[in-house]
């Protein structure tokens, strides 16, 4: 699969970029000629029209092709996002789930949370209003209970799981 997208669809993309390319070739040798006043490949002007009308579908064709592939990819870029949403949902649960083994209180699972996301201390103190100590403390009390000993660690934990669904390659 080249960009995700399958071999038949990478085959029509290229198909309809060439015929866009030797559409668009056509017309500016045609139009350098007129310009020049050179006349143009020597062929009759009835194969110039039939050329001309046959580019002007090949460009039109192009156009559609384009806007049918605009939307597959954004119908594929939705089902993705709304796929991360549900990912995003069951690491939520997996994570509360967990935080309910540790029987971590209300606080002490907005703590966890924060500190799963990166937060220091001193921004977790700001966010919640409370001190610095009063973090420190909570974070004592999350180790205590989860039976680990560093940010780093709850951090491993809570994503263990899901790491080793990862296929290897």
């Amino acid at each position: 699969m080249m960009f995700g997208f399958r071999w038949q669809i990478v085959v029509v993309i290229f198909l309809v970029l060439s015929v866009q390319i030797a559409s668009a070739g056509f017309f500016i040798i045609k139009i350098l000629s007129e310009l020049l006043l050179i006349e143009f490949l020597w062929v009759p002007w009835e194969v110039q029209e039939l050329l001309e009308i046959l580019s002007s579908f090949g460009l039109l064709f192009g156009v559609i092709s384009s806007v049918v592939l605009l939307s597959i990819g954004s119908r594929r870029a939705t089902r993705i996002n709304d796929q991360l949403q549900a990912a995003a949902g069951q690491f939520y649960d997996y994570v509360d789930r967990q935080f309910e083994l540790w029987k971590l209180t209300p606080t002490e699972r907005h703590v966890a949370i924060l500190v799963i996301k990166g937060f220091s201390n001193g921004e977790i103190a700001r966010l919640r209003g409370t001190t610095e100590s009063t973090v420190k403390s909570q974070l004592s009390s999350i180790f205590r209970k989860s039976e680990l000993s560093s940010r780093q660690q709850l951090l491993s934990h809570v994503i263990e799981d899901l790491v080793s669904a990862i296929p290897e390659p």
